[in-house]
């Protein structure tokens, strides 16, 4: 069973490398678009440092659509609060479809957010506190689906993502109107006691819709997860390792959970990463009360100069 394990692990291993071996290493995270490919899809995965690639329930659908399979059924809505300005709301659901263990997903993400007239687009994620003048929308929308064969976990998504910014009036510069198609792959598999997963983000050849001056977050993300029984405590650890042009960003989650009685738990998190945006601090927070068939969850991420991104979900199944 071990040597099975050890298969499987180096078999994950040598696809994420064949993936990330021909390109450059960088020192900060480059420069891609659209901005929601780039931002944590809830409040939950920004507080375990966004390290979700071997997460589960339905927003591994934005990181690895192979995890869908066994993710809790129901529909979650999450809003965050990025400062004083930026606001991002996201829904979601997972349904079990049949055969194979087929499991089917969707889940679509909004921000409205006032850059700068004179930032330079592609955005940063801190752009999303900015206090600027122009007035920016985006939107990111996915489906995918997953199926189980010979142990492993295969999944697929499409993503539909798109960034539009109107300038003010008396501003020479032209608005911004990009958007884009992707494609997600994912395979995961339970070993070590927990599962390891390797998810390939943002397929398609060249810059999208035909601008050289942009290119989409290409990356592959790889990392490991397992749910352990510690007293009467549940520990869940999350590892990541996300590769983009060269740019890595490991990161990592812990979440504690305490259950009194069947159906009712709270639980805190932490969660440390490399940020894309320098502005951003690497360590986030959050926590959830379960109560029967609903969840309320909490995240902040903290920046530069005091200021933070309050993030709250809400989850019913």
């Amino acid at each position: 069973m071990r040597r099975v394990q050890r298969r499987s692990l180096l078999t994950l291993l040598l696809a994420a490398a064949g993936f990330v071996w021909p390109i450059r290493a960088h020192a900060q995270a480059p420069d891609s678009g659209p901005l929601l490919l780039l931002v944590p899809a809830t409040p939950r995965t920004a507080a375990l440092g966004n390290a979700w690639v071997a997460g589960r329930d339905q927003d591994v659908l934005f990181y690895n659509p192979a995890q869908l399979i066994g993710a809790r059924q129901g529909l979650d809505v999450s809003m965050t609060k990025h400062g004083g300005q930026g606001t991002t709301w996201g829904l979601g659901s997972v349904y079990a479809a049949g055969k194979w263990s087929l499991t089917l997903g969707w889940g679509a993400a909004f921000a409205n957010y006032n850059p700068n007239a004179d930032t330079l687009y592609p955005y940063a994620t801190d752009v999303l506190l900015n206090n600027g003048t122009a007035d920016g929308l985006s939107a990111l929308v996915a489906v995918g689906g997953a199926i189980t064969y010979k142990g492993f976990r295969f999944g697929g998504s499409v993503k539909y993502a798109t960034d539009h910014v109107t300038m003010p009036t008396g501003v020479a510069a032209a608005p911004i109107d990009e958007h884009a198609w992707v494609a997600d792959a994912g395979v995961a598999r339970n070993m070590f006691g927990g599962v390891g997963a390797v998810s390939f983000q943002n397929l398609r050849s060249g810059s999208y819709d035909g601008e050289p001056r942009l290119s989409l977050p290409r990356q592959v993300l790889m990392g490991w997860s397992r749910i352990k029984q510690a007293g009467v405590l549940d520990l869940g650890i999350y590892t990541q390792v996300l590769v983009r042009d060269g740019w890595v960003s490991p990161a990592g989650g812990l979440e504690v959970t305490y259950g009194w009685i069947e159906g009712y738990n709270v639980a805190l998190r932490v969660g440390a990463r490399r940020p894309d945006a320098g502005t951003e601090q690497p360590v986030a927070l959050g926590g959830a009360f379960t109560a029967d068939r609903v969840t309320v969850e909490y995240g902040v991420q903290f920046f530069e100069g005091g200021r933070a991104a309050h993030g709250v979900t809400l989850r019913w199944r």
